[in-house]
Formats: C-alpha cells, structure tokens, sequence
C-alpha cells in the first residue's frame, strides 16, 4: 500500500470526525438562529427553531412554573395587606391632595379660592385619614378574586415574546454544558464511526458505501449526542461508571441560572404589578379599589363643613365626591402602586422559591426545562446532520476513490 493510498484511508476517520463536528455545531446553531425569519416566506428561509416557536416554547416554560413551581394564589398570599399600605401611604397621600386641589379648583374655582389653608388642610386630612384602610381593604379583596385578576401565564409569555433573543438566553445559559457537550461529541463519535468506516473500506471498497455511511454519522451524533444529555434520567451503574444525562446531573447548577433569569426578566414584581394594572383582569381589580373608594367616600364626607356643602350645592357635592373617586381610581395604575415594589419583591422571594423547587423537581420533570427545544423538532435537527453528511461523504468517496 502506498503512502498515498495510506493518507487516503487515514483522511476517512478524519473527515467523519469533521463531518460529526460540523453537523452538530451546524444544527444548534439552526436551533437558536436567526431570530427572524430569513428567506422568502413562509417555507422558503429559515428561522431558529425557538425563535419559529416561541409561542409553543415560552408557553410550555411558563407551564411548569405556574403548576409545578409557583401558583398565581401563593404569590399574591404573600403580600401583607398593612404593610402594602404602609409602603403606598405617602404615595397615596400626596396623589389625593393633587386630586382634591385640581377637583375641587375646576368645580368650585372660586370657593376653593377663599377656602383657607387650614379648612383645605383639614379636607385633605379627611380623606387621606381613611385611605390605609381602602387600600387594605382591596388588597384583601384582591387575594380573594386574584384568579379573576392575575392571569400570569399570559403576562410570563407576553413578556417572553417580547424578547424571542431572551428566550433563546434561557437556554443556553442553562443548557451551556449540554450544548458544548453536543459539540465536541460529534467530533469523538464521528472519528469512532469512520475508523469502523476505514475497516470496511479496506474489505470492501464500494463506491457507495462512504455517501451512505455520512448519512448514518450526520443522523447518529446528533441521537446519541441527545440521547445522552437526558438520558438516563436516574444515575445507573454501566461497566463500572455511574451514568445520569448531562443536564440532569446538573440540576442544582441549572436551577440557579433559571431562577435568576426567569425573575429577573418574567416573573418578578413589576411585571405582576404591571399584569394586574394592564393586563386583562385590570377592569376587575380596578372595579375593586373603586368599590372601597367609593363606600369612603360615602362614609366620610370630603368637604367637612356643613356651611361649606350647602354653599357648595348637594347635587354639585356629590359630582365633586364621584369625580375625585374616579380621578384616584385612575391615577393608581399610572405610579402610585410601583411605589411598593421593592416591598414586593421582598416579599413575593420569588427567586428563592423558584431555585429551591426547581431543586426539588423529580430528573423527568426538571427535563422540561429543556427537553422542549428538542422534543418537537428534533427531526429537523437530525435530518440537517444525516443531510450533511451524506454530501460530504459523496465528496469523500470521490477523494478516496481518485
């Protein structure tokens, strides 16, 4: 045999070690790129399997936090009525005296004028006294109906599909070891098969053997690269090794990259506050801040003087009354409530919550977490590697051949 013919055999481990290399790198690059869809569309192009499914994928994230980690119930259950009115109380006070000023300026310019500033003090005092308890009293109100409220699996997956690049961030800070891992397997699997490849050549040399076994490279790293990540889900005892899938022996690790990520981005206090002020459920919780505002300012009356109401006129009283209920009802989603966010952040611990479950969570669930990306699509995946190495095994076949 000759050097040539020598360098000839030698090239096909090396090839498939290239080929099982290039495929998987190949193949988690189409899994997470481009983020937009390039091409002519709708089949003609490309777009990065999670980004293409965002909807599907984001929904199936926000899934296991909302039913295996953390219920919307238990989240809003931590929130101390008292102590969200004491962290709103100078907030609040200070939207009500603007609101009561700039009514009462419109209505009764002239009145509210000559009113003195120890009169209007003692209207702003009036109605500021009994704003704690409206407050608590919707907080209340609130952990009764929040299912009614808080819809925040949609909020999660607005949020998620807002940001489609942050989606992909998820995965691979927390699937970071698996993805290198899928790399450099097909580069070790590759050479194995193409040494076997070699020992058959030297047998049989059949023009279309190399086309065929490319085929079989690019499909085979990629399945056992896969396989090997989630599989199997218990350590087991194989020749003396103990074996558990890449990302499942990871769990602690992982579940502090999710936890951080997930609250730091989805779920966490501004977007709660945000999904109960904006979000489908505001009409309700806003109908429920206007119910106990409303019933103060019944009980209590905003203009203390008597003297002062009959100069005022009953029927334009209680239009001025109605207007600053509104007016206050209206200004809350605007500010006022975010004022409570640091409490709320304390308070909800969603971070701790989320990191210590996520701990908890049985291999085949924890999976989810990243088994999804794969699962629905990992055809295409294994078709681009089986597709690849085919081409480069007809390229190989007519180098060895030559």
């Amino acid at each position: 045999m000759t050097p040539f013919e020598i360098a000839q055999l030698a090239s096909i481990p090396v090839t498939s070690a290239i080929v099982g290399w290039g495929t998987n790198v190949l193949a988690l690059k189409m899994t997470f790129y481009p983020v937009s869809f390039i091409g002519i569309p709708p089949y003609l192009g490309w777009q990065g399997i999670i980004p293409a499914k965002a909807k599907s994928m984001a929904e199936r994230t926000v899934d296991l936090i909302t039913t295996k980690l953390v219920g919307v119930q238990e989240v809003i259950d931590r929130l101390d009525p008292k102590r969200v009115s004491e962290e709103l109380s100078e907030s609040v006070a200070g939207l009500m005296r603007d609101v009561i000023d700039d009514v009462m300026s419109q209505h009764e310019p002239q009145l509210w004028l000559l009113l003195p500033d120890v009169a209007k003090e003692e209207i702003y005092a009036r109605a500021i006294e009994h704003a704690p308890a409206v407050i608590e009293e919707s907080v209340v109100d609130l952990k009764i109906e929040v299912h009614e409220v808080l819809d925040l699996k949609t909020m999660a997956v607005a949020a998620l599909l807002e940001d489609r690049a942050f989606l992909n961030q998820i995965f691979l800070e927390c699937g970071r070891e698996e993805f290198k891992f899928i790399e450099k397997s097909g580069l070790y699997f590759g050479f194995a098969f193409g040494l076997m490849l070699m020992g058959i050549w030297i047998v049989a040399a059949l023009d279309w053997m190399m086309p065929l076994v490319g085929f079989l490279i690019g499909w085979a790293t990629n399945y056992l690269a896969l396989k090997m990540i989630f599989e199997p889900e218990q350590p087991k005892k194989i020749l003396g090794f103990t074996w558990q899938g890449g990302f499942l022996k990871r769990q602690d690790e992982v579940s502090e990259a999710y936890a951080r990520l997930v609250t730091q981005n989805i779920v966490n206090a501004r977007n709660i506050l945000r999904a109960l002020f904006e979000g489908p459920g505001a009409d309700r919780l806003l109908g429920i801040i206007d119910r106990h505002v409303q019933d103060a300012a019944e009980q209590y009356a905003v203009v203390p003087d008597a003297v002062t109401s009959l100069l005022i006129g009953g029927d334009n009283y209680q239009n001025i009354k109605q207007t600053i209920a509104e007016r206050i009802v209206d200004a809350v989603p605007g500010g006022p409530v975010y004022v409570a966010e640091g409490y709320a952040e304390e308070a909800l611990d969603l971070e701790n919550t989320l990191r210590e479950r996520l701990k908890e969570l049985p291999p085949g669930e924890f999976a989810g977490l990243l088994r999804p990306i794969f699962q629905e699509d990992e055809w295409k995946l294994l078709l681009v590697g089986a597709v690849l190495g085919l081409l480069v095994g007809v390229f190989q076949a007519f180098v060895v051949l030559a």
